[in-house]
């Protein structure tokens, strides 16, 4: 169990840190703390719009997964 859990943390901080330094590289320090503010210069999107419209999409999906697990871990912790 140790094992992989040591497994998981490693392959979620190499995707993590790949990520980070690959938008380091791209953006350098001007980088904004929001990943998708980086994607549009004085009102104009550099991406398409269903680019933008996919990521929104898939982080509405992963935060809806969250709360579902978060909800089931609180009803279990108070009944």
């Amino acid at each position: 169990m140790f094992k992989g859990l040591c497994i998981c943390y490693a392959v979620i901080l190499a995707t993590f840190f790949s990520v980070g330094v690959s938008g380091y590289w791209a953006f350098g320090n001007r980088a904004d703390g929001l990943v998708l503010s980086n994607f549009v210069d004085n009102g104009r999107p550099l991406v398409p719009k269903w680019f933008v419209l996919m990521t929104n999409v898939f982080t509405i999906l992963q935060l809806s997964a969250v709360a579902v697990v978060s909800a089931l871990i609180n009803l279990r912790k108070y009944p």
